[in-house]
């Protein structure tokens, strides 16, 4: 699988050349305070990958040279550029174990100005349900599965390369799928989804004890706890785990944020500190009111000093 090569900074040239823009419009965007920039210790401008490609995002620049980003090719057949639905076929390279295909779709479609959240509740999510049924009719699909669930954890990784650093002092945001859900997939672009909203966030994975989530959470200050709850679970049992779950992070204003398809069949009821949610797109939205919220706290403090 091409994945991304870990290029970090780039020269106005290179820019220029990976969009098909003359190096004088970079400057000129550079000037204008369009594209931020990085100044080496002789004075040389630089702009990072991450910048570059909020840049084309924003501007929906054409990218031509996507090698330049260290992107590789990005042309897959049979992916886009049909009247095939996206998830029809992403659902077919997955089962053909087709990565790149995978890799450059979701990459191509993020760089055209696609939120990740959409295409992670949209062509990706539809694909990887339907690679998750193929076992009920044939055994190999369970190979097709850990393949697929391969794929798709190298393709998210490389997508989160893409996305902007956050500082030390952000927000911390800890997570995964609880004991007996054995799916890693929802946890880990629900880990991706804060990052890009401003969390530092540390993803556990698959079955992951809850009560330890807690303490751990508590212990080093997060301030939110997210569960993906994929798989149906012993409901009283998780549900008790869960409510004393929230009831402890309440106690010290963590939000706990449920999600995944079973989530609802054992989320506690009336607590304040509890935000169920039913995509990721809404998980976004929730993270980004939370940062909002985070920042003008720490701004009225910082008034008030």
């Amino acid at each position: 699988m091409k994945t991304f090569n870990g290029k970090s900074l780039l020269t106005p040239k290179e820019l220029a050349e990976a969009i098909g823009a003359s190096e004088s419009s970079i400057r000129r965007w550079v000037d204008t305070g369009d594209i931020r920039v990085a100044r080496t210790a002789g004075g040389h401008r630089r702009i990072t990958v991450a910048e570059a490609i909020r840049f084309i995002r924003q501007s929906e620049a054409p990218v031509v040279r996507p090698e330049v980003l260290g992107l590789g090719d990005l042309r897959s057949e049979g992916v886009d550029g049909s009247a095939i639905p996206d998830d029809e076929s992403l659902f077919v390279k997955l089962q053909a174990g087709d990565d790149d295909s995978i890799r450059n779709f979701l990459v191509s479609r993020y760089l055209e100005g696609d939120s990740l959240a959409s295409l992670f509740d949209g062509p990706l999510l539809q694909a990887i349900r339907r690679v998750g049924d193929l076992w009920e009719h044939d055994k190999r699909g369970i190979l097709i599965e850990h393949r697929a669930t391969e794929i798709c954890v190298d393709t998210i990784s490389t997508l989160r390369k893409l996305l902007p650093a956050v500082g030390r002092d952000a927000p911390l945001a800890f997570g995964g799928a609880p004991q007996g859900d054995p799916y890693q997939l929802a946890s880990m672009m629900a880990g991706v989804i804060l990052f890009e909203s401003g969390f530092r966030d540390v993803n556990f994975g698959a079955n992951t004890p809850v009560d330890l989530l807690g303490k751990e959470a508590i212990e080093r200050g997060a301030s939110l706890v997210w569960l993906s709850v994929s798989a149906p679970c012993e409901s009283r049992p998780l549900s008790a785990s869960l409510r004393k779950l929230a009831v402890d992070l309440g106690k010290h204003q963590i939000q706990l944020i449920l999600g995944g398809r079973h989530h609802r069949e054992s989320a506690p009821s009336n607590l304040a500190n509890v935000v169920l949610v039913q995509s990721l797109t809404e998980l976004a939205g929730v993270a980004a009111k939370i940062i909002d919220a985070a920042e003008k706290k720490s701004s009225r403090s910082s008034r008030g000093q």
